[in-house]
């Protein structure tokens, strides 16, 4: 059996620690100089934000006050009060509730002399801003029905837009805590929500590919003809009477911590230590569309399925006789790893996402945002230096993704932020100062 434990966990973890406030009008000496903020061709009275997780601040697998408050439309609005920006309301939990709907904190450090695993380093804070449980269990959160500028949703999909009851007891509970009829679909909450907006960003559609990666491809790839529909909806209501804004797209998914963490090369290794096979294992068994077959290159495993792969080489797990993930008659099944064939068809689909994002921010006159461009130097290489800090994209040590594998830290969003504050510079002709990563936090180790 796999024990991940004693040797594969050993993380030369080094935690920054940073300031965790968000900062309004936090302006980086060495990306402004003295030029004066200036809004050019664009209007920032009123921003409106739309969106998924991204949007919404959701960070280390939950939606929580802090995380909310290092969202980067939240800081995008501060750098926005430099050029004549108003107030930005969010749907804040309060300060007696926190911690949201949950989320993921950092323990302790491994210790390289005495390493304890991950799964042990990371623990749980409980939800704070549960109001009640439905009868399947559920939990829904704490309502927020007021005025919002912040229309960021968590899971929801460029798909999702049009669907009725998506905000039901049934249907999303981020969304759900937003409306209060259960008919309004996500599309009409963003058109109640532009009166008086002068300016948008939209960063919708990862969750279209995603939710089909950290599945192992079990959920399907939205289609490219009801992307397209939904999203030119979508825009065409953002742009209406000549609005202003900026489209972001979709970044590369299979680099993000979640699936380049745990390395299958490593995860064999460590199985050739702890059992000590007659014949050396080469790879893993593992169910695909094809068939059954050996990991090849290209073969993804994921974070949050590592303590199911901590039962690897077990006879006890699966539904048929052979050592788990390492026979043919035991396969690991297909929800545990996206293969090479899932890859190229993410990657295929997030392409075409892509395209028709950028299409429509064209044809409509607003800015675009290839994500790629800064979470591909941190993704390679020796990473981004900003400030005479280093940022990649190295699982907690980096500091650019949070614990979840997938989100931002406060610092990535910060990134993030400053990239779109330069789409938005170019596009427009502003002169918005960006803003000094250095202030914003990366993983935090908590008590």
């Amino acid at each position: 059996m796999l024990r991940l434990n004693p040797l594969y966990w050993r993380l030369p973890l080094m935690v920054m620690v940073c300031l965790s406030a968000c900062q309004n009008n936090d302006i980086d000496p060495n990306a402004t100089g003295n030029v004066t903020p200036t809004k050019g061709s664009a209007d920032f009275t009123k921003y409106v934000a739309v969106g998924n997780s991204l949007t919404a601040g959701y960070a280390d697998a939950g939606l929580y006050r802090d995380s909310q408050l290092n969202s980067y439309p939240n800081l995008l609005a501060g750098q926005f009060k430099t050029v004549g920006g108003g107030n930005f309301v969010q749907p804040l939990f309060t300060d007696a509730q926190a911690a949201g709907s949950g989320y993921l904190k950092l323990i302790r450090v491994p210790d390289p002399a005495n390493p304890v695993s991950l799964l042990t380093s990371i623990g749980q804070v409980a939800p704070g801003a549960v109001r009640s449980t439905t009868s399947t269990g559920s939990q829904l959160l704490t309502k927020f029905t007021d005025a919002n500028q912040n229309l960021g949703v968590p899971n929801i999909k460029v798909a999702d837009i049009l669907t009725v009851g998506y905000g039901s007891s049934a249907g999303n509970p981020y969304f759900e805590r937003l409306v209060a009829e259960p008919a309004t679909t996500y599309f009409d909450y963003v058109s109640n929500n532009l009166t008086g907006a002068t300016f948008f960003s939209c960063w919708l559609g990862n969750n279209d590919a995603l939710i089909f990666a950290i599945t192992g491809g079990v959920v399907p790839l939205t289609s490219s003809t009801l992307f397209t529909t939904n999203f030119t909806t979508m825009l065409n209501k953002l742009t209406e009477s000549g609005r202003k804004g900026v489209v972001i797209g979709i970044p590369s998914i299979t680099s993000t911590p979640y699936f380049a963490t745990l390395a299958i090369p490593l995860v064999v290794l460590q199985l050739n230590i702890l059992l000590k096979p007659a014949a050396p294992i080469t790879g893993l068994v593992i169910q695909t569309a094809k068939g059954v077959r050996l990991t090849q290159n290209g073969d993804l495993l994921m974070l949050s399925n590592t303590t199911e792969y901590a039962n690897i080489g077990s006879t006890t797990v699966g539904t048929k006789n052979g050592p788990y993930g390492l026979s043919t008659t035991n396969p690991l099944p297909t929800q545990y790893v996206l293969d090479a064939d899932e890859v190229a068809q993410l990657n295929t689909a997030i392409s075409q996402f892509n395209q028709t994002m950028k299409s429509q921010a064209d044809s409509k006159g607003v800015a675009f945002v290839d994500p790629n461009i800064i979470l591909g130097q941190v993704s390679t290489g020796n990473g981004l230096v900003k400030n005479g800090i280093t940022y990649t994209s190295t699982f907690i040590q980096g500091g650019v993704f949070s614990l979840d594998g997938i989100h931002l830290t406060p610092a990535g969003y910060s990134l993030m932020a400053n990239e779109i504050i330069k789409a938005i510079n170019t596009k427009y002709s502003a002169t918005i100062p960006e803003l000094n990563s250095a202030n914003y936090r990366r993983v935090l180790l908590q008590q």
